[in-house]
């Protein structure tokens, strides 16, 4: 009987531990780059706002895949790392492209009722102000 219990408890440590998060393929990524390359971020913006299928960058593909998810969740997948990364882009984007931020924030959180729960975990970004 111990030892049924001591293997259930460790069965359930291993769950616990083995906790799932998104790919981390993104989390490498020169998203700076992407977003400085004026052709290259416009084919990610049409793919992730729905607006093209065909010729999407296989990266912006699986974006999109999972971007509604993350939304509803507030990152509940998305490793210490990709946090990280995400609020980076995040802020360089608004700082480099304020109109395109506003229009995908506009797109993928029309009635801005992820924002508050985005703030509360990833904070204000800096130079972005009103968002």
């Amino acid at each position: 009987m111990k030892c049924y219990c001591l293997m259930v408890l460790a069965c359930l440590a291993a769950v616990a531990a083995a906790e799932e998060y998104y790919t981390d393929k993104w989390n490498k990524m020169n998203t700076h780059g992407v977003i400085d390359n004026d052709r290259l971020f416009e084919k990610y913006k049409k793919c992730i706002l729905n607006k093209e299928e065909t010729g999407c960058p296989q990266d912006a593909l699986e974006l999109r895949k999972v971007l509604q998810e993350a939304l509803e969740t507030t990152c509940a997948k998305c490793s210490p790392e990709q946090e990280v990364k995400i609020k980076d882009t995040l802020a360089y984007l608004c700082k480099k492209k304020r109109r395109d931020f506003d229009e995908i924030l506009a797109r993928v959180d029309p009635d801005q009722k992820y924002r508050t729960a985005f703030e509360a975990k990833f904070g204000k970004l800096e130079g972005c102000a009103s968002t």
